[in-house]
């Protein structure tokens, strides 16, 4: 079991989810802590969103799928983008 401190930054990409430190199993992807989030704080990320979120799991960057091995700070992002 770990402890990951979740911190929305891109609030506008997952309105309602409340920040906060969230227990998790040994492997428990990132994609199921969104679903924890949004279970606890009874709230959704829209879909469209997902793939703007940009997750940073102890400074450095994982994807939707990465399994969390470890306590740690989880930040959620924006995605930057330009042209």
């Amino acid at each position: 079991m770990h402890t990951i401190n979740v911190k929305f930054v891109a609030t506008e990409l997952a309105p309602g989810l409340n920040n906060g430190n969230y227990n998790v199993d040994d492997g428990t992807s990132v994609m199921a802590l969104i679903k924890q989030c949004e279970e606890a704080s009874g709230a959704t990320v829209p879909e469209g969103c997902l793939k703007l979120l940009y997750p940073l799991f102890n400074s450095k960057p994982v994807r939707l799928e990465t399994p969390l091995n470890e306590s740690g700070t989880l930040h959620f992002c924006r995605v930057v983008l330009g042209g």
